[in-house]
């Protein structure tokens, strides 16, 4: 294995070395450097020799360091560019209005300043940095993520983040160590744009169409060696490069094109092409590797990247593309990226799944049917140290009994009528090294429960009818939408199998508790079977959106796929209520009109939690006629007058929880808490059954 080259980041301040380190690791080139980071004032000059490459953030801070460096010592001053992502709000200030642009150093106040007027930011701009004498009539900062050196007489700031390393500065990285920043191995190209593209997932249209942002996104797009092509909803091509119109015999810069234009073959790939996975397409006798994204702004599909090449120019593509072609049922394909979502619980769950996926115990994913357990499962082993290997899925619901043992296992031959000759490889040798994945396994039956819970205790296994002991190296990864506590009391499933498998638990919120998701669900897949049929757009009326929001949805993400895919053959430009299949006689008993049995829940929860004595306590003060919101400290005086006695940090927990049930909304800075109707509900439902 060959040594990986080493970075040491040097910065003045600390928020600029966390942004450096984490742009670095996104955009992927931990998996090429190895990338330490430290700011002047944390400098050892005693180390710097072990580092392959200075990169230095500024000729200011070179200059602090320069007297420490010898003549040999290789280093990089980096060019910065500023976050698109950040700067919305400043749109909405009035034009000429002055303002601090406050920064540690003079020189990157002025460099900020000339990058907000390219980008047509038409403020008037003053450089703040320490010890700058202050004027008092300029009450507006605008700072690169240095809020906590800002003047105290100013009383509004706008952070916009610490700026980022421009592209030109990483490929001046990779040419240093003579490797092509454009290569199949790096493919810098690619992890830039897809970086970009994350960014502009915040931006307004506005800033999407800003001159700067334009420019670089175009430069870097046609300095790409893969086809590169954005089009809209109407299928309008807003973007393409000199590759993709090579491939797509399209004239350099023509306006005003569709997809439609595009050669017949390539416009069926690009249709079909799943979203969000990495496929090898035939077109007219050459394989293609493409990569389908949708830009979402706003929760709504903006437009659509694509992004191809030929198979044959990349070493590691023609590799996997062998892999594949050959083990088509052993890859994972989803990413945590395919699992959209807005709500705060499913965000906060796929981060755990993150952390998680980076150890080998083994995870217990618990969820109704149709809520994505398999692609929960796909994506921790695609973000797992095992990316590379097998993955293996294995339904125990859809294989009998008889099947099971000798499919999970494995035989030798001529163990039973039947047998291959030469035996079998069962799904668990299969996925030696990489992860397997046993979903449904409440309905595992006790033979093989039985048989699971060795291989969970000893890692080895033993094909039936042999006498050799096969050892494993698998991650294992189950799920099910049962209660497996209930089938222990019920005698159904082993207690210990059970521990064996709850070591990490995960839960998938059923679509019901996520409901801000429909509109971004429905909206995604509108657009996917807009093109699978190549119809016209379609989108749903607010009374079609308002029935989908109410009903209960019990095969949760599943089951409003396939609502949208029905709509999709019947509807118009519009989809109307009455087109609904759970429209008309169906919504008269399967919507949830009551909404008692959710608020019990919550009640159950709180209980559980221990403080449900408390929660009532501020729901009750909350509801008072005279109080609109409350700050903690008036919250905390309350509670301290009804007897219970909690810290600040207790109180934001509880806060939090009561928020997270939709029963109090949190404002944004000193405007505190208010009760929500939801929460004037559940006081309601209480009070109902203590009588």
């Amino acid at each position: 294995m060959s040594v990986k080259e080493s970075l040491l980041i040097v910065t003045y301040m600390e928020n600029t070395l966390d942004t450096f380190f984490e742009q670095l690791n996104e955009i992927g080139l931990q998996e090429i450097f190895d990338i330490d980071a430290c700011t002047i004032e944390n400098l050892d000059y005693s180390i710097i020799k072990r580092y392959s490459l200075l990169l230095i953030s500024s000729n200011i801070v070179y200059k602090m360091v320069k007297p420490y460096l010898d003549d040999k010592t290789p280093y990089l001053i980096t060019r910065r560019t500023i976050n698109y992502a950040k700067i919305r709000d400043l749109l909405e200030i009035p034009k000429g209005t002055k303002a601090y642009l406050v920064s540690d150093l003079k020189q990157s106040a002025e460099e900020t300043i000339g990058i907000l007027k390219e980008i047509g930011i038409e403020l008037d701009l003053f450089p703040f940095y320490p010890d700058e004498p202050v004027d008092k009539e300029i009450t507006m900062a605008i700072t690169p993520g240095e809020p906590q050196i800002v003047p105290k007489t100013i009383t509004n700031i706008f952070n916009i983040g610490s700026r980022l390393i421009d592209i030109s500065t990483l490929v001046e990285l990779f040419n240093f160590f003579h490797i092509s920043p454009f290569s199949s191995k790096v493919h810098l190209s690619a992890r830039f744009v897809q970086s970009l593209v994350e960014l502009s997932k915040e931006l307004s249209d506005e800033i999407f169409r800003s001159t700067l942002l334009h420019k670089s996104l175009e430069s870097i797009v046609q300095n790409i060696d893969d086809g590169v092509i954005v089009y809209n909803n109407d299928n309008e091509i807003e973007l393409y490069n000199r590759t993709a119109a090579e491939y797509l015999n399209l004239a350099v810069n023509q306006t005003k094109l569709t997809i439609e234009v595009i050669p017949p073959s390539y416009y069926r790939a690009l249709r079909n092409l799943a979203v969000g996975q990495e496929n090898f397409i035939d077109i007219e006798g050459t394989t293609f590797y493409m990569r389908k994204k949708r830009i979402i702004v706003d929760n709504q599909v903006q437009s659509t990247l694509v992004i191809f090449r030929r198979a044959e120019d990349y070493q590691k593509i023609e590799h996997d593309y062998r892999f594949k072609a050959k083990q088509k049922n052993l890859m994972a394909r989803y990413r945590f990226d395919d699992m959209k979502t807005v709500s705060t619980p499913m965000i906060e769950m796929m981060k755990i799944a993150n952390r998680l996926a980076k150890s080998d115990s083994t995870i217990l994913i618990l969820g109704e049917t149709g809520t994505g357990k398999e692609v929960l499962a796909q994506a921790i082993h695609h973000a797992s140290p095992r990316k590379y290997e097998p993955f293996i899925g294995v339904n125990f619901a859809a294989i009998s009994e008889s099947l099971m043992e000798s499919e999970l296992f494995g035989y030798e031959s001529g163990s039973f009528t039947g047998a291959r000759k030469g035996g079998h490889i069962g799904m668990f040798e299969q996925s030696h090294l990489g992860s397997i994945f046993l979903d449904e396994i409440g309905d595992a039956s006790p033979v093989i429960q039985n048989r699971l819970l060795r291989v969970l205790q000893e890692r080895q296994i033993m094909r039936v009818g042999g006498d050799k002991i096969i050892p494993l190296d698998v991650r294992v990864i189950a799920a099910t939408n049962k209660d497996l506590k209930k089938l222990i009391e019920e005698g159904n499933f082993r207690e210990d199998l059970y521990y064996r498998l709850n070591v990490l638990p995960l839960r998938l919120l059923p679509l019901r508790e996520r409901k801000k998701d429909i509109p971004l669900l429905i909206n995604l897949f509108s657009k996917e079977f807009q093109e699978k049929l190549g119809r016209r757009p379609f989108v749903f009326t607010q009374e079609a959106l308002r029935v989908c929001e109410s009903y209960h949805w019990p095969g949760n993400v599943r089951e409003l796929r396939n609502i949208v895919e029905y709509v999709a053959h019947i509807s118009g430009e519009k989809v109307y209520k009455e087109e609904l299949p759970i429209g008309a006689d169906l919504l008269n008993y399967r919507i949830v009109e009551n909404k008692e049995e959710e608020l019990e829940k919550i009640k159950n929860d709180l209980i559980e939690k221990g403080f449900i004595e408390e929660a009532l306590s501020m729901l009750e003060y909350l509801n008072r006629n005279e109080v609109i919101s409350a700050g903690r400290s008036a919250m905390l005086i309350h509670l301290n007058y009804e007897g219970f006695l909690l810290s600040d940090h207790q109180l934001r927990y509880r806060q939090k929880i009561l928020s997270d049930h939709e029963l109090i909304l949190i404002e944004r800075g000193r405007s505190g808490s208010r009760i929500t109707d939801k929460g004037k509900s559940f006081l309601d439902l209480y009070e109902k059954s203590k009588c």
